[in-house]
């Protein structure tokens, strides 16, 4: 049943009475999606009373895990201890591992205190790994089966539990749990029954570790058309895997990221984070900005003598900047798209950087040119006319530098292009377009002169 209006409504007044047997009649037939969609609409009571029928439905983990980090934090901190010890107990040690990561380190230490000291090891190893790696976001729950086994007995392993786990490959380990290889489900269907795994095991596995990163998981992922990805630990022990799922989920986060930072925004300044927060994330960005801006505008205050002799500039100077900017934007987005998604094992860094620096003096000759005699048929000024043509080349191949350039750099030195090489080739693009333009104007007065 799909959430709507009607049962919505149905649900916050049901949230009222003491009877929860209709609230989780209707809650049991309803998406956790849908469920997870109007988390942030209740108050602490109701929130409260909705978790309580969500855990005796078993739903109440599922529903958490969907709702956005921030917001879940959010709602851990008003439940009480009594329905955290309830979700910790119904979920598994990767989805518990999950719900802690949201709330403080005394509260992580305090929960994992009061539940099986097995169970909280294993999920304290979790938390141990680094943030954003392949452990901390790894199902530790993965089908294997022995390598010992034949197609027919490894297929009567396949019926018993292909209806409680979500089976991608079949992973086989040895008596050490070691993983050996990897079998797909067509192969081991159609193999004879009396055909040993260890014949039909494909024994280079593309693998990770529980502390690589997500991003390097998901790049392999990509690169090799893989549903899921084993997680091995040094002596090869199988540990978990990474679903597709998971790796879709890194991708929307790593699009997020960059187009939140190409704006100056920090990627938890969602919809829902309050105005306060968004105060607080913002402003030092509105500031660098500020004070970014007051270099450019200093640059175009030192030919403030030159522009009031020649008073055309002033309408015309923006020309050469805002040209300058789109072929640097054009050159950091192609370069920096590359460096994520791998291009440059395909092309070296200096042919690029080239390429990009004909492509962007082509452009810039082309539309010096269009800029020249367009300005000479608005103004019949041939000297302006000049000017914005040589200077268009000069910083269409400054722009064409800078875009391929800096994004290079930010990557080796370990920064995000992304984040950083917009403003930086905004700034460069700026200030070199009016001091060229305004720069080559006051030479062109003094020679005229």
């Amino acid at each position: 049943m799909r959430l709507n209006p009607s049962n919505t409504a149905i649900i916050h007044r049901l949230l009222v009475g003491r009877n929860n047997r209709p609230l989780r009649s209707i809650l049991a037939k309803i998406e956790v999606q849908d469920l997870a969609s109007i988390l942030g609409t209740f108050n602490k009571r109701e929130l409260r009373l909705f978790v309580d029928a969500l855990i005796a439905i078993s739903k109440a983990v599922e529903t958490l895990i969907e709702s956005p980090e921030q917001q879940l934090g959010d709602i851990l901190r008003r439940l009480d201890r009594r329905q955290i010890l309830a979700l910790v107990d119904q979920a598994d040690v990767d989805d518990c591992a999950y719900l802690l990561m949201q709330m403080s380190q005394g509260d992580q230490i305090e929960v994992l205190a009061q539940i099986d000291q097995d169970r909280a090891d294993r999920i304290r190893q979790y938390l141990s790994y680094p943030e954003d790696s392949a452990g901390r976001m790894m199902h530790s729950s993965v089908f294997n089966l022995s390598i010992d086994l034949n197609a027919k007995e490894a297929l009567d392993e396949l019926r018993k539990k292909v209806q409680t786990q979500s089976i991608y490959y079949i992973y086989c380990i040895n008596e050490r749990g070691q993983l050996s290889g990897i079998i797909s489900l067509r192969q081991l269907a159609t193999a004879p029954e009396d055909k040993p795994l260890r014949k039909l095991v494909k024994e280079d596995v593309v693998t990770v570790t529980p502390t690589d990163s997500a991003d390097e998981a998901a790049r392999l992922v990509l690169h090799y058309d893989l549903i899921a990805i084993p997680v091995i630990d040094s002596d090869r022990q199988l540990l978990g895997i990474v679903t597709v799922d998971d790796i879709v989920d890194i991708i929307q986060e790593q699009a997020t990221a960059k187009i939140y930072a190409q704006a100056g925004l920090q990627e938890d300044d969602r919809v829902f984070t309050s105005a306060r927060a968004s105060i607080r994330k913002r402003i030092p960005w509105m500031f660098l900005n500020l004070f970014l801006a007051a270099i450019v505008s200093s640059v175009v205050s030192l030919f403030e003598h030159t522009m009031s002799e020649l008073i055309i500039l002033a309408s015309l100077k923006n020309i050469v900047a805002g040209m300058g900017g789109n072929t640097a934007i054009q050159s950091l987005t192609v370069v920096t798209r590359g460096l994520a998604t791998g291009d440059f094992s395909f092309i070296s860094p200096s042919k690029a950087v080239l390429k990009e620096i004909i492509v962007g003096l082509s452009i810039g000759l082309m539309t010096g040119i269009g800029a020249g005699l367009l300005t000479y048929i608005w103004k019949h000024n041939l000297m302006v006319s000049v000017i914005i043509f040589i200077s268009m080349i000069l910083n269409s191949f400054v722009a064409s530098c800078g875009g391929s350039l800096i994004p290079i750099a930010l990557k080796k030195f370990g920064w995000d292009p992304a984040a950083g090489g917009g403003v930086l080739v905004t700034v460069l693009t700026d200030s070199f377009g009016f001091f060229s333009f305004l720069g080559i104007a006051t030479l062109g007065l003094r020679f005229f002169a």
